[in-house]
C-alpha cells in the first residue's frame, strides 16, 4: 500500500482553530509519502527516510517512546485501539518533501497519513472528518500538544479544486476560489526556527481559556472565544490581564478577517485580499506575539520595496520562525525572489527558500 499525505497552507485564519473559529486552508503538492507492507509478529517495523532512523514498535502501544517522529505515529495507533480494532504488524517507511519548520505542517501529514493507512488495514470506516478528529485527539491526549483541529484537517479533506474555509467549532466547510487575475501566491522561508514556541503555543492556548472564561461570566451561552464579537469583548476587557486581552482582541478580529477574505477572494479584491493579510501580520506580531525579527524582516521587506507589486504579506503557521507568505504579482516573482534574497542574506547571513503554492489534493491512495 502506498499513501500520500500532503502538508497544507492556510491563507489566513492563524491561531484561531483552537478558539473554534474560521480558517481558509489548503492541502499542498508537497507530501510525505508512506509505502506499508505486511510484516510479521506484534510490531511496526518504522524507517524515516528523511531522518535516516529505524524504530521498532511493539503493540499493542501503551505508551510513549520519548522519540518524537515515533510518538506521532503511536498516538494514532493508540487512538484505534481505543476505538477497539487491532492493528496488525506492519513495516512501514515514509519521507516526503515537506520543509521542516516552515509551517506546512509536515506533523499534521504524519498523523493523517498513519491514520489513513490504518483506516484502510483495520477497515475502521472512519470518514475522513472523523480522522481528523482522530488526528487531533492523538495530539491533545497522547503528546499532549493543546492545537486545534485546522491541520490535520486540511491534510486530509483538501482537494485540488483549491482552499476550503473551514469552522473549526462545528467542522463545517465549503470551497473557495483563491485565484485572483494576475497575482499569485509564494511562500518565502526564513530558515528560523525559535525553541521557545512550543512552550509559548501551549501559554497562548491558556491565554485564551482563560479570555472566554471572562467572556462567559457575563455572556455564559458563548462556546467558544471566537464566538465572541467586539462589542462584547469591550464590555469585559477591562477585567482580563493585559496579554490576556491582546490575545482575545486578535482572535476576534481574525475571525472575522476569515469573512472579510472570503469576500474579496470571491470579488477578486486583490487589494483587500492584501490588506487582510498585512493586518493578519500585525495582529499576530504586536497582539498575539508569534512573529519574530527574521520573519517581520522579509513581510516588510517585500511591502516597503514592492508597494506595487506585493499587494499583501503575513506570517504562516504557528509563529517564531517559518515562511511568509505573500500575495504578489505573477510577472514579478523572480524581482521579489532576488531581491529578497539579496537583503536577507546580507543581514542575517541565511539564503531563504521561495515555494511556490500549488494546492493539491487531500491525503490518499497511490
Amino acid at each position: 500500500m502506498t499513501v500520500h499525505s500532503p502538508g497544507r497552507i492556510n491563507l489566513i485564519g492563524e491561531h484561531v482553530d483552537y478558539s473554534g473559529g474560521l480558517v481558509m486552508p489548503a492541502s499542498i503538492d508537497k507530501a510525505i509519502r508512506f509505502e506499508v507492507t505486511e510484516h510479521p509478529g506484534r510490531e511496526l517495523a518504522l524507517t524515516a527516510l528523511d531522518l535516516s532512523e529505524n524504530h521498532t514498535l511493539s503493540l499493542p502501544v501503551t505508551g510513549r517512546t520519548g522519540t518524537r517522529w515515533v510518538d506521532y505515529l503511536a498516538g494514532i495507533v493508540d487512538q484505534f485501539q481505543q476505538l477497539g480494532h487491532e492493528v496488525p504488524g506492519l513495516k512501514i517507511e515514509f519521507g516526503g518533501d515537506i520543509p521542516q519548520g516552515a509551517g506546512m505542517s509536515s506533523s499534521a501529514a504524519l498523523e493523517g497519513g498513519m491514520a489513513f493507512v490504518l483506516n484502510e488495514l483495520t477497515g475502521a470506516g472512519l470518514t475522513r472528518p472523523e480522522l481528523a478528529q482522530l488526528c487531533n485527539r492523538s495530539s491533545n491526549e497522547f503528546l499532549e500538544i493543546p492545537s486545534g483541529i485546522m491541520d490535520q484537517f486540511a491534510s486530509l479533506n483538501g482537494s485540488a479544486a483549491g482552499p476550503i474555509q473551514l469552522d473549526c467549532g462545528t467542522l463545517e466547510f465549503q470551497s473557495v476560489n483563491a485565484e485572483l487575475a494576475g497575482y499569485t501566491w509564494l511562500l518565502v522561508n526564513s530558515m528560523i526556527t525559535h525553541e521557545l514556541s512550543a512552550g509559548e503555543y501551549h501559554t497562548r492556548v491558556a491565554e485564551c481559556r482563560e479570555a472566554l472564561s471572562v467572556l462567559q461570566e457575563e455572556y455564559p451561552a458563548l462556546r467558544q472565544l471566537s464566538e465572541a464579537t467586539q462589542v462584547q469583548l469591550q464590555v469585559v476587557m477591562r477585567r482580563m490581564p493585559e496579554n490576556v486581552s491582546r490575545r482575545a482582541r486578535y482572535v476576534v478580529a481574525e475571525n472575522e478577517r476569515v469573512l472579510e477574505m472570503a469576500l474579496a477572494l470571491s470579488r477578486g479584491d486583490v487589494r483587500r485580499a492584501g490588506q487582510l493579510l498585512n493586518e493578519t501580520h500585525a495582529g499576530l506580531r504586536d497582539e498575539y506575539e508569534v512573529s519574530c525579527t527574521e520573519v517581520d524582516f522579509l513581510q516588510r521587506h517585500a511591502l516597503e520595496h514592492f508597494p506595487d507589486a506585493v499587494a499583501g504579506a503575513r506570517i504562516m503557521g504557528g509563529g517564531f520562525g517559518g515562511c511568509t507568505i505573500n500575495l504578489l504579482r505573477d510577472d514579478r516573482i523572480e524581482e521579489v525572489k532576488q531581491y529578497l534574497r539579496h537583503v536577507y542574506r546580507k543581514k542575517y547571513g541565511i539564503t531563504p527558500e521561495f515555494y511556490p503554492v500549488n494546492i493539491g489534493p487531500g491525503t490518499h491512495l497511490v
